[in-house]
């Protein structure tokens, strides 16, 4: 009986399931989406940063290597541009000789967007490179993506990389897209208003004609648009065909429907959650690295073809190498401290700790980072020793600290506190930053836990920080709470038991 009554409540829920399985389908296309347009922009700042890798190092015609290296290496570049603000006409680095007679048409569309120069220095300024697409037509339609370069300390010089869009897609996005496309989904750029697409991971004269189901514009290029389809059917067909299948296993499988259920809800339910988190935990990952290596090798290969001019820039360039190879250190260190922990390889060493000492050697050791940062630190603490290991009670206040830095807003105050109450040495480290919600504290040690939603989504992390925490706190026989409100911060308080004084 009860196998019966929830057949049929299953059977009354498919409609509901259908509406469920329908939302992940668009996710997941919505992230196929969102890649190829991340995978876009990664390029444009390639192109970016070796434009004013070029620039910097050779006077600005077509003399430079490394502008016509960037400019034979893709063909969607049609031209560069370099201009003051202030001035009425441009250089311009064309790709062959028929851009020539454009060029009074170019200088009529830079004065008429001066205000976009202005703007773009001001960004820079502020310590931000912004890049601004201008849509024009000459013989085609043309996009320049202007920016201010971040390497001249020039305030009126203004770069501009001039493509065609319809090449960039073919020749940039195009093998991306049939990487996304894997013969399972159909993907298609097209220009708006317009009825044919422009790309294509599919042959649209062939018999079949899919329809894209999502549709999203493509971030660097205005009246653009990536839409997505599955192959060999529509979203529904698909769903239809999957509720069928469950109604028929619902019906014939009533005996064992209850523990069925059971077990593979909690299995699959634990198996998915798992993997997706892992999922995220690469992906956080990869971006993490990504930019210091990024960094490291452009600087490292300007410094071994000998391009830089002065030793006071070979200097700043050796710090930036030596800071984001600390900063690589610290994110494997992380990893690894976790695996060892979470495998039970690492043995800590347990003795006698002044809690207090371990607070003002961390405070010390992050000061230049903190005043770097315009962090103001305050703190209360009270002379307390307990059992155990001094390292791992560094990192589980660096994370922590680092937490507090990473999520805080404008509001830029953390408040450490050591306190001694009924046996126990109280270690609170609070921020006023963007809060965490109600919902998501109960995951937030979870080890690849990351807030999918909100301020907190925005910031890049590994996902290990708190559960390697946890892992500390619950090796020392403490406890660790939360407190935390949206908007209003947040206060970790660790509860390490006192060393027990030995009276005789």
């Amino acid at each position: 009986m009860p196998a019966l009554f929830f057949s049929a409540y299953e059977i009354a829920s498919l409609n509901q399931d259908e509406e469920e399985i329908n939302k992940i389908y668009e996710q997941q296309l919505e992230a196929f989406l969102f890649s190829a347009n991340q995978y876009a922009d990664d390029i444009l700042n390639t192109w970016i940063a070796k434009l004013e890798v070029g620039m910097q190092l050779t006077e600005v015609d077509t003399s430079s290597k490394e502008v016509k290296k960037l400019m034979d290496l893709n063909p969607s570049i049609n031209s560069l541009i370099t201009y003051y603000i202030d001035d009425e006409a441009a250089t311009i680095i064309p790709r062959d000789t028929s851009v020539v007679q454009y060029m009074s048409e170019i200088n009529k569309l830079l004065i008429e967007n001066k205000d976009i120069g202005k703007r773009l220095i001001k960004y820079s300024k502020s310590g931000f490179q912004k890049i601004e697409p201008i849509s024009f037509n000459i013989n085609k339609e043309l996009i320049v993506f202007l920016f201010h370069p971040g390497t001249n300390t020039d305030d009126g010089l203004i770069y501009g990389i001039v493509i065609d869009p319809v090449l960039f897609i073919e020749d940039v996005l195009g093998p991306r897209l049939q990487y996304i496309a894997k013969n399972r989904f159909a993907l298609q750029a097209t220009k708006v208003n317009e009825p044919y697409p422009i790309y294509s991971t599919f042959d649209s004269t062939n018999v079949e004609s899919i329809k894209p189901v999502l549709s999203k514009d493509l971030w660097l290029l205005p009246d653009y648009k990536l839409g997505i389809s599955t192959r060999g059917g529509s979203i529904q067909s698909i769903i239809k065909e999957r509720t069928y299948t469950n109604l028929v296993l619902i019906l014939a499988l009533d005996a064992i429907l209850i523990l069925g259920v059971v077990l593979v809800f909690r299995n699959v339910r634990k198996e998915v959650k798992l993997a997706q988190n892992k999922s995220e935990f690469i992906s956080n990952v990869s971006h993490e690295i990504r930019t210091p290596l990024a960094l490291i090798s452009m600087f490292a290969e300007t410094l071994e073809l000998g391009r830089v001019p002065t030793e006071e820039k070979k200097k700043e360039y050796y710090s930036i190498i030596n800071k984001e190879t600390q900063r690589l250190t610290g994110i494997v260190n992380k990893i690894l401290s976790f695996s060892q922990m979470d495998a039970g390889k690492k043995r800590l060493s347990f003795e006698s700790v002044n809690l207090k000492q371990v607070v003002e050697n961390v405070l010390a050791t992050y000061e230049y980072h903190l005043e770097k940062e315009q962090f103001i630190i305050q703190t209360e603490l009270a002379e307390a020793n307990i059992n155990g290991d001094k390292d791992a009670l560094t990192e589980l206040l660096i994370n922590l600290i680092d937490n507090a830095i990473k999520y805080s807003d404008k509001s830029k105050r953390i408040e450490i506190n050591l306190l001694k109450k009924e046996g126990k040495a109280m270690l609170a480290v609070k921020d006023y930053g963007v809060g965490i919600s109600k919902t998501d504290q109960k995951y937030i040690f979870d080890k690849f836990f990351r807030v999918s939603t909100g301020d907190l989504a925005k910031k890049q992390g590994t996902g290990l920080g708190l559960a390697l925490v946890k892992q500390i706190v619950d090796a020392h026989n403490a406890s660790i709470e939360l407190k935390s409100d949206l908007g209003k911060g947040s206060t970790f308080i660790v509860s390490f038991p006192l060393e027990k004084v030995n009276n005789g």
